[in-house]
């Protein structure tokens, strides 16, 4: 029976994603976990939900599965809470705990964490709670504040 590990925290999208170092670590992570997709679409669709207080509220989440498990993949939360200033995403991980695969994964998160001017805790877990986060039943979402409200959507592999 396989064994999961999962990782997450928040950090500001641009530390994530213009960062030459943590772009490094991006693409590193995934390669570690047979997974690709393209930096500057997902960089595009961030931008696509507007900037300054139009962003607020808005966003999706996406979700990139490995070729060869659907239980393993890198979860990417886009969207802006309505309080948030700091352009914080969330960056999720599930992978197979397998060869020293989990130890690789953490120290790129670690790696990728540390840089980051504003960051959350990281969260881990042997729980599949980034996996029941990703269930299509529950998207998509209504998130409301106030008199606001905005649908919230989910996406797998589309980037």
């Amino acid at each position: 029976m396989k064994r999961y590990i999962e990782f997450s925290f928040y950090l500001p999208f641009f530390d994530l994603i213009d960062d030459t170092f943590e772009v490094f670590s991006l693409e590193e992570l995934m390669r570690q976990l047979n997974i690709r997709f393209n930096f500057m679409e997902l960089c595009d669709q961030y931008l696509s939900y507007g900037e300054g207080p139009s962003r607020a509220g808005k966003g999706d989440v996406f979700v990139f599965f490995t070729k060869d498990d659907r239980d393993s993949f890198i979860l990417i939360d886009l969207f802006n809470d309505f309080t948030d200033q700091h352009n914080m995403v969330k960056l999720g991980v599930r992978c197979e705990i397998k060869h020293d695969n989990d130890k690789r994964v953490r120290n790129i998160l670690n790696n990728i964490h540390s840089r980051a001017e504003i960051k959350s805790k990281i969260k881990e877990s042997n729980d599949d709670l980034l996996k029941l986060e990703i269930n299509s039943e529950e998207y998509p979402k209504e998130i409301r504040y106030g008199d606001q409200k905005y649908m919230k959507n989910i996406y797998y592999n589309t980037i």
